[in-house]
């Protein structure tokens, strides 16, 4: 019986306690590769994504799954000024940042958000949120055939078997790298902003992206969301002009009594009408819009940043919700 390609892949991560290994960037890039073009049996991929899972994945790794994932992005896609992923979804706030984005629409750039279809009970995801709000969700096609300054692409268009393996979970017990992997994918030359749920991860994010050429922020946002949380300090962990560094956004208190208390759209677009007033609201949005636009624009302080948002928040077309 001939060997398959990928078992010597999988060897390099199953040989034991003392001889298993991390993969380097090009033996994950060929793994990712081979998996996505349907040369792969199933047994390997949930070998390799359940090893990775015990060894802890690489900046590496992650950076030669990403790049191997990169290239099925739509066309299109190249043309937009930020990729924004989102994959946590929300429980306990509304998407915030999903108002980021509007606003940054509203400032002439060209959004692309990138995520899952829901899964979890109890938390609204970013596709939701988007059909509430009346914004577009969009197949590769039509990406490809239409301008939308802010749009929603599924990450099956991408391509289909990312949004299966996202749902292994509910068959191995536990998430795989995909989880991680899928945040930090984006076109060649296009910033991405990224949410992660554990702080330790962002280094692996910020060298994934350098390893690859690419542009990011990575924070620990709010529900896993890449949206600041007032009422933390927020460390963002950057990618920018080929150099890794990192940022602190103060929290100027720990507590807001004006904060909404559940995840319902309906907030968003009262507030966005100016029918609600939130000063936890307002800290969430324009801090997540400045630190989206510095990775838009690296030349930009975080402070210019900001005051640029706060003034095109206070010029908005309220008529858009």
């Amino acid at each position: 019986m001939n060997k398959h390609p990928l078992a010597e892949h999988v060897r390099i991560l199953a040989r034991g306690k003392n001889a298993s290994r991390n993969m380097t960037l090009d033996e994950a890039s060929f793994t990712m590769t081979h998996f996505l073009s349907g040369d792969a049996e199933p047994e390997q991929i949930g070998a390799v994504f359940m090893l990775l899972r015990v060894l802890e994945e690489s900046p590496d790794e992650i950076a030669g799954f990403a790049r191997a994932i990169n290239h099925y992005w739509p066309t299109a896609a190249c043309e937009y000024d930020l990729i924004w992923s989102s994959y946590a979804g929300k429980r306990r706030q509304p998407m915030w940042w999903v108002l980021s984005a509007l606003l940054l629409r509203e400032m002439g750039y060209r959004i692309l958000v990138h995520g899952t279809l829901a899964h979890t009970e109890g938390r609204v995801y970013a596709h939701e949120v988007f059909k509430d709000l009346g914004l577009p969700e969009v197949t590769a096609e039509e990406l490809n055939a239409t301008t939308h300054p802010l749009a929603y692409l599924p990450c099956s268009e991408i391509h289909p078997v990312l949004q299966k393996w996202l749902g292994l979970k509910s068959v191995l017990g536990v998430r795989s790298p995909i989880n991680t992997v899928l945040k930090t994918i984006s076109p060649a030359g296009i910033p991405s902003v990224q949410g992660i749920f554990h702080p330790n991860y962002r280094k692996v994010h910020t060298s994934a992206a350098l390893m690859n050429g690419e542009a990011c922020a990575v924070i620990k946002g709010e529900g896993g969301e890449f949206e600041v949380n007032p009422e933390r300090s927020c460390i963002a962990g950057l990618c920018l002009n080929n150099e890794e560094s990192e940022l602190t956004i103060p929290n100027r208190q720990s507590h807001y009594s004006d904060k909404p208390d559940s995840p319902d759209t309906a907030h968003l677009i009262a507030f966005w009408r100016d029918q609600l007033a939130s000063e936890y609201a307002t800290e969430a949005v324009l801090s997540t819009a400045a630190l989206a636009l510095r990775t838009i624009r690296p030349e930009l302080t975080y402070e210019n940043a900001l005051a640029e948002c706060t003034r095109a928040f206070s010029a908005r077309d309220k008529s858009l919700l």
